[in-house]
């Protein structure tokens, strides 16, 4: 049962609440919370307000994020997401250039965001096994130890089991994480019939040659 599923993987120390529209949900949730986690049960809670509860905490807008390839963050920069058999490779981008003298700042502090954003979005899209992050250059090697330390600490909230290496003089850094369940996008989507997932296909020219 799926509400039993999400009692068992959220309900825990760190959890503050776990709201549930539907009361007959609820009911079922309480009473397996009651009976196999008492210390916890009361932070199983009934959402009652007219307003869907999706749209109220904008988690349809943190869905269609985590789906996405492109992830923006505030400081006017983005992280392009790809993954594929292999591992899941992590580009961080400044999204501008803001002129030498405060560029240096720039991409320490982009980075430093980056950081946060992508222990979050391993989170929310399951993402396990091998993980590139090709974070952007930065002459400071104590930019590059903050930059690893803010994503050491992010990474505390993770109940997966992560081991994370340093920033290379290529400004990549190789970490694992322990797969707990099915990637996100594995139970949403499906390969394009067209480009079998590569996301590429023949133009015309090409397509022409191959019908030759």
């Amino acid at each position: 049962d799926l509400s039993v599923r999400i009692l068992r993987d959220f309900l825990a120390e760190e959890s503050e609440r776990i709201l549930v529209d539907s009361r007959e949900t609820f009911h079922k949730m309480a009473a397996f919370a009651e009976t196999f986690i008492p210390k916890y049960a009361d932070r199983v809670q009934v959402y009652a307000s007219e307003r869907p509860l999706f749209e109220r905490y904008g988690i349809e807008e943190e869905i269609e994020k985590a789906l996405s390839k492109r992830v923006n963050l505030k400081s006017g920069g983005y992280l392009i997401i790809d993954q594929t058999e292999a591992l899941t490779t992590v580009d961080v981008n400044t999204g501008g250039f803001v002129g030498d003298k405060n560029f240096d700042e720039t991409i320490y502090k982009n980075n430093l965001e980056a950081s946060q954003t992508i222990a979050r979005q391993l989170r929310l899209r399951n993402l396990g096994g091998i993980i590139l992050i090709d974070f952007i250059d930065m002459e400071s090697s104590k930019s590059q130890k903050d930059v690893e330390n803010r994503l050491r600490d992010a990474l505390r909230h993770d109940r997966a089991r992560v081991q994370m290496g340093k920033i290379s003089k290529f400004g990549l850094m190789e970490m694992s994480r322990q797969s707990l369940r099915p990637a996100l996008s594995e139970g949403s989507h499906v390969a394009c019939p067209r480009c079998n997932g590569t996301g590429h296909i023949r133009d015309t020219e090409s397509s022409a040659l191959q019908v030759l």
